[in-house]
């Protein structure tokens, strides 16, 4: 590897580290610490010609080439070859006008919140701003707005990047519409990108927040949601988890410790709108805690409030046909309360709405006519192994084997997923287009994408 960091070096990149090196440990750091990140170098990239410079000497000497980014949702462990770390280019530029932002691949959503909420706009982000805007995206990106807004990668206008084939290139509808489609929702395998520009919304506020129940009605709750929650206008967005709190001072006392079922609940409609669609699940059980509220955009994060800290994650996902109380039924009978099963979080999420509408310019999002989500993490103890937290996971998905759809969101799919649930985000026709797009773009095959059970 001696070489190839010299060439690397000569091609202009200033940072590159290997094990021994300072910095080395930071560069291949990631919000999972389950998986071990462990190339052989690290391109520390400033700009987007080191990207190019990167993937000009991977490709002069075979070598694999693997991105690094913000470590949420990766599904093996990585040994050997060249990685490459953006995060240290993630700058923003808002065209208020033009209510555009042009997002560098290094950042994640937070700063891109507080570059846009000046203008009185914002992005369509997920439920965790801490994650990567480049991964998210690629990925499709289901938030906490996704029933009235859609998918967050509907709303890409471009996307530069830099493929073994063509090196540095702007990609959009018009100038590469095979490209363009497979990058949105096609996850991997293409290229590496080094910038973003997305669609903002003119929105400063949303009501919304969470209603925490004491888990002895979580039958109640969850069946109520199962019902209420489809039929919500589509300016509303909802999911429901059983979470098993930890004794944290940093939580609230009434939900310090404890188990309990969280709804999260955003709106665009005024506050009395709102609360009228909220009255059924109010009705349901006497709230332990309610935080729903007018809301800055900037806050979206703390309506789910999902962990900003590294720790280690054993997760997985299964798309949902339908939701009933049958459903919910077979569901607790595995992790209720009742049981000790060793989950931190089971949610379900409602799709439908404008998630179920295909993009004004069409995309390789999979999933879109599913139901509902369920999405399920082990609870990050130490006492527990990595294989008893993930055999959790997979019984929970195991549940609820009757009303799995038949295409997944490749986003959610993790370490507790069958090997099949990647290539099975996508139907059979669109698994054909991404891997004719990913020879073209990729022929050598340098950036890694597991294509499980192809």
């Amino acid at each position: 590897m001696t070489s190839i960091a010299h060439q690397l070096r000569a091609a202009g990149v200033t940072r590159v580290v290997g094990p021994q090196d300072p910095g080395y440990t930071e560069a291949t750091a990631g919000f999972d610490t389950a998986v071990t990140i462990a190339p052989d170098l690290v391109v520390v990239a400033d700009t987007a010609a080191d990207v190019a410079s990167a993937v000009a000497v991977a490709a002069d000497h075979g070598e694999r080439l693997t991105v690094i980014g913000s470590g949420h949702g990766r599904l093996a462990n990585v040994g050997g070859g060249i990685g490459l770390t953006r995060q240290r280019f993630g700058s923003v530029e808002v065209d208020s006008g033009a209510r555009l932002a042009r997002i560098a691949a290094g950042a994640t959503w937070e700063p891109v919140l507080a570059a846009t909420a000046p203008h009185g706009l914002a992005p369509l982000c997920g439920s965790a701003p801490g994650v990567g805007v480049a991964g998210y995206l690629l990925g499709g990106g289901l938030g906490p707005l996704a029933r009235t807004f859609g998918f967050s990668t509907d709303r890409v206008r471009s996307i530069d990047i830099v493929t073994p084939a063509d090196g540095p290139r702007t990609v959009t509808a018009d100038s590469d519409p095979d490209l363009f489609w497979a990058l949105r929702g096609g996850k991997g395998g293409f290229g590496v990108v080094t910038a973003v520009t997305v669609e903002l919304l003119p929105l400063t506020t949303v009501y919304g927040g969470g209603l925490y129940f004491d888990a002895a009605h979580a039958f109640d709750v969850l069946t109520s949601f199962a019902h209420w929650s489809p039929a919500l206008p589509e300016s509303s967005t909802a999911s429901i988890a059983l979470l098993r709190l930890p004794a944290r001072d940093a939580l609230p006392e009434p939900i310090r410790g404890r188990i309990v079922v969280h709804l999260r609940f955003v709106s665009t409609d005024i506050p009395a709108d709102a609360e009228h669609q909220l009255a059924t699940m109010r009705r349901a059980a006497t709230p332990v805690l309610d935080t729903i509220g007018k809301l800055p955009f900037t806050k979206i994060g703390t309506v789910h409030g999902d962990p900003t800290g590294p720790m280690p994650v054993a997760n997985g996902s299964k798309a949902l046909a339908g939701l009933g109380e049958d459903t919910v039924r077979a569901l607790l009978a595995v992790v209720g309360p009742a049981t000790e099963a060793p989950l931190s979080s089971v949610e379900i999420r409602t799709l439908g709405g404008a998630v179920a509408r295909p993009a004004a310019a069409p995309n390789a999002v999979g999933g879109r006519s599913c139901a509902h989500l369920l999405n399920v993490y082990a609870a990050p103890n130490p006492a527990l192994g990595d294989a008893e937290r993930l055999a959790a996971v997979r019984s929970a998905l195991g549940a609820v084997v009757p009303w799995h759809a038949p295409t997944q969101l490749i986003n959610f799919v993790g370490r507790g997923n069958d090997p099949d649930d990647v290539i099975g985000a996508w139907t059979p026709a669109q698994n054909d287009r991404l891997d004719a797009v990913r020879r073209r773009s990729d022929p050598a095959g340098l950036l890694p994408f597991a294509r499980h059970g192809r």
